[in-house]
């Protein structure tokens, strides 16, 4: 997560190139490295104690593959609790990806917001930004759009899913304008348009990318990314 967050996504293995104090912007929940553990799931709701075997299971299968019988057995939560909770297999993949997301958004705000009061240039911070631009055809971030999107899909007919996204977007949203405008009283940026028609922009050009990915041009997609870092570029208005 970069400066980018643009409304969201910067990848853990991006964000650590970026900002040494990475680990300080990582939530505590499913570890990278391991699993949860039983003993961790003492005191968790039925739905909590789901969601983290099947975002376990969401991360090491993918959507595709996701496998219902592994989050049953591993969770040792019944068939009928998930039809109840959740609906269907469809149901629970939906709203892992839908917290993954809203995780993902959180620590990537926070990421930004640490790399605005490190004391960095304008220039500096709009520089981690292009990095992060310039990644936007990579087979990560290509996954993170579909997840979004498929998730923006499965709200329409959710209505609690859709109460969750359009809370953590609300929320990113302003958590991202507050950074930005912390930014612009710093001297960082003298935006030539509202802060806030920036965040949307920059999120609306991160989702909207999904029409470069289906053409499959690798040199329609880097010509992109360089629209997107000069029209960016020219709006926020870095300072040196």
């Amino acid at each position: 997560s970069s400066i980018l967050i643009l409304g969201s996504i910067f990848s853990p293995q991006i964000g650590r190139h970026l900002c040494p104090q990475w680990h300080l912007c990582q939530h505590i929940g499913v570890s990278e490295i391991g699993g949860p553990s039983r003993k961790n799931v003492n005191g968790m709701s039925t739905m909590e104690v789901l969601l983290q075997f099947g975002m376990e299971e969401l991360k090491q299968s993918g959507s595709v593959n996701f496998n219902l019988e592994n989050v049953l057995r591993e969770s040792g939560v019944s068939r009928g609790s998930l039809y109840h909770h959740f609906g269907s297999r469809h149901g629970l993949i939906s709203h892992c990806e839908a917290q993954l997301l809203k995780e993902s958004l959180k620590s990537e705000n926070e990421l930004i917001r640490l790399l605005i009061e490190s004391g960095k240039s304008g220039e500096d911070l709009f520089n981690m930004l292009s990095i992060f631009i310039r990644t936007l055809g990579s087979d990560a971030m290509l996954d993170q759009r579909g997840r979004r999107i498929r998730t923006i899909a499965a709200s329409m007919e959710d209505d609690n899913l859709r109460a969750m996204l359009a809370d953590s977007q609300i929320k990113g949203s302003q958590y991202l304008a507050d950074s930005y405008e912390m930014a612009k009283q710093q001297g960082l940026i003298k935006p030539k348009v509202d802060i806030e028609t920036i965040v949307y922009l920059t999120q609306a050009m991160f989702l909207g990318r999904i029409l470069v990915d289906v053409t499959e041009r690798q040199d329609l997609s880097d010509s992109v990314n360089e629209a997107i870092v000069l029209v960016l570029k020219t709006l926020m208005n870095p300072q040196k």
